[in-house]
């Protein structure tokens, strides 16, 4: 099931991807927010990693795939 976070986690969240000053950083910060949203649940965690390899690949310049 995917997790909810909580106020303070949302808080320091937010305050950890409003730091980073780069794509790579920003990106390493998005992936392990999402494996921790997906928590155990496999499906959740698939569509995460669609989503952020498109984001990915537009960050780096290159057309996404379909």
């Amino acid at each position: 099931m995917p997790a909810s976070l909580s106020e303070g986690q949302t808080a320091r969240w937010n305050k950890r991807l409003a730091e980073t000053t780069t794509n790579k950083a920003r990106a390493t910060a998005l992936w392990d927010l999402a494996r921790l949203l997906a928590g155990t649940d496999d499906a959740a965690w698939a569509d995460l990693v669609v989503l952020l390899q498109r984001w990915t690949t537009e960050q780096q310049g290159r057309p996404p795939s379909p």
